[in-house]
């Protein structure tokens, strides 16, 4: 079987937010993949984190499988934790197994692909490579040779929305797409393949940034600035249009994906978890005149949230990305002896504790926490009595459930890494509330309005497959972002391994073409974990650093 499979990831990317574009002609390209293929929403895994998300995609498989659960690894035994890198995941990827079968690859920006590892063509990391480290493509000349025929390699975007400075990230979002274009039009055209994704993350930070822009509900929303703003931000999402439509044309007998990790929405509340834990007793506090003096300060208002607003205010906010990382990780321990932290909990009277992008929480557990009290014969009831807690919640301003679906960790995975999984997980039953759990107390109170991102992750993404044996204009339902790997190795004439997660998609296929190519199964062993190149290559601690520091302001981290 001779096929290529040209894979577009438009993260964040949301019918939420295009749906009315591709049906009023604004974006003419996806919806020709719309009406010429299949198309639907595509669930994402729970909760919708970017970095465990293409981890789950690129290898089929649920975190506990691959190991990756957010966009920080703690160190076993402490509560030190590092930025998540290609060393860390687990799991033979897409690319891999398809380099293995011959078929020749090119991956570009996809994230988690830092450092560089080994495949049978290319391949360019992402943007979680520490700034100023030319050392992410392999072969390690490729980045030499995309430069010299397209100009600089953008791999970034830094700038963060304040208030009446939106056009800046706009700006951005402009070069970077363009940069992006040019080089993988290049890639496209010059290099071979039979498996190529390219990434865009633009996509994403566009949702973060300036969801309010167009969206007249949210609180942020300004009239003026929209109304300078509108305009560009849809010629924006134009662009991505023509850009997904350029690359499409450069591969016109490439069989053609096109999927986000995650959708997008509002966000008008934050959800600061340890604080409720803390009003609830679950989570103490120390004992000592320190620990009273901020807590006192910190029930005063005296918060990292208070400090934020302070800046963007002042106008202060851009020294976030000017600072270098030896001071911006000297003011991060200045901070945490100033506001509240977790260095203030008395471990030995607490049960519970929240980290993570969506509030998830991990009770701490003996033998698995540094200072663990929980015993695992306690653990379910303990469980089930947080559980319950969070059932009673309800929203101040509606007498509603606060709290939608929740999960234990066993209700969402599975594999040798299920003991680093959330205890418990759960979704807000509005997703305009987003928990927080990563900057330990965000807010001195448990409901803080919203402030710098207006926009987050939401369950659902898109997803559209036109090819060869693909059916026309049909809607597919119950598509998960597992079964995508599957499905493009049964496409390319590959059999599935048997430890996946995810399914074939057959319903997207015509029945001719599921004669002609039915499903394949091997049996892999479950110890197996792929080509270990490029594994040496660690990060320093100032790489840890930068990368830490570079999440936490784009509000990647709380």
């Amino acid at each position: 079987m001779s096929r290529r499979v040209l894979v577009i990831a438009l993260d964040g990317a949301t019918f939420d937010l295009i749906g009315p574009w591709l049906r009023d002609g604004s974006m003419p390209n996806l919806e020709r993949l719309r009406r010429e293929g299949v198309s639907g929403q595509l669930r994402s895994i729970t909760p919708p984190v970017t970095a465990p998300a293409w981890c789950s995609f690129m290898t089929g498989k649920n975190a506990g499988k691959h190991g990756v659960f957010e966009f920080l690894m703690r160190e076993p035994g402490s509560f030190e934790e590092v930025p998540v890198t290609s060393q860390q995941r687990v799991g033979r990827t897409l690319w891999q197994i398809l380099g293995d079968a011959a078929h020749k690859v090119l991956v570009v920006g996809v994230p988690v692909t830092y450092p560089p590892q080994r495949v049978n063509g290319n391949l360019i990391a992402d943007f979680l490579t520490p700034m100023g480290d030319r050392q992410f493509t392999y072969p390690p000349n490729l980045l030499g040779e995309v430069e010299e025929a397209t100009g600089p390699y953008e791999l970034y975007h830094v700038e963060v929305y304040r208030k009446g400075k939106g056009q800046i990230v706009l700006d951005e979002l402009d070069r970077v797409l363009d940069a992006n274009r040019r080089a993988n039009l290049w890639l496209l055209e010059n290099k071979p393949w039979d498996f190529a994704m390219l990434h865009v993350w633009g996509t994403d930070r566009y949702g973060h940034e300036l969801w309010h822009v167009l969206d007249t509900s949210h609180p942020m929303h300004d009239q003026a600035e929209a109304a300078i703003l509108r305009d560009r931000c849809l010629a924006y999402w134009r662009r991505v249009d023509e850009t997904v439509g350029e690359w499409i044309a450069a591969a016109p007998d490439a069989a053609t994906v096109v999927l986000s990790d995650h959708g997008f929405g509002p966000i008008h509340r934050f959800l600061v978890l340890n604080v409720w834990l803390l009003n609830v007793g679950f989570l103490r506090l120390k004992r000592n005149v320190a620990t009273f003096v901020k807590r006192s300060l910190f029930e005063l208002g005296l918060s990292p949230a208070a400090g934020y607003r302070s800046a963007m205010r002042l106008g202060f906010a851009r020294m976030r990305l000017a600072t270098g990382v030896g001071t911006r990780s000297r003011l991060i321990r200045r901070l945490n002896r100033l506001f509240l932290s977790l260095e203030d909990v008395d471990w030995s009277r607490t049960r519970v504790y929240s980290k993570g992008n969506y509030g998830q929480l991990f009770l701490n557990l003996k033998g698995r926490e540094p200072h663990g009290i929980v015993e695992p014969d306690e653990a379910a009831n303990v469980v089930e009595e947080v559980v319950a807690a969070l059932r009673r919640l309800e929203d101040p301003e509606t007498g509603e459930p606060l709290i939608g679906e929740i999960w234990t960790r066993d209700d969402l995975y599975s594999g040798p890494f299920v003991g680093r999984a959330p205890d418990i997980t759960f979704l807000p039953a509005d997703m305009r509330n987003k928990a927080l759990g990563t900057l330990d107390f965000t807010s001195h109170r448990f409901i803080e309005d919203v402030y710098g991102n207006s926009g987050d992750h939401r369950m659902n993404g898109i997803f559209f497959m036109r090819g060869q044996g693909v059916r026309e204009g049909v809607g597919l339902e119950g598509a998960n972002l597992v079964d995508v790997a599957p499905t493009v190795l049964h496409y390319l004439g590959e059999a599935i391994p048997s430890d996946f997660d995810g399914h074939v998609l057959t319903e997207a296929f015509t029945d001719a073409e599921l004669v002609a190519n039915p499903v394949r199964t091997v049996e892999v062993s479950p110890t197996e974990t792929g080509d270990e190149s490029g594994r040496e290559r660690g990060l320093t601690s100032e790489e840890s650093k930068e990368i830490r520091e570079r999440l936490k302001r784009m509000g990647y981290l709380g």
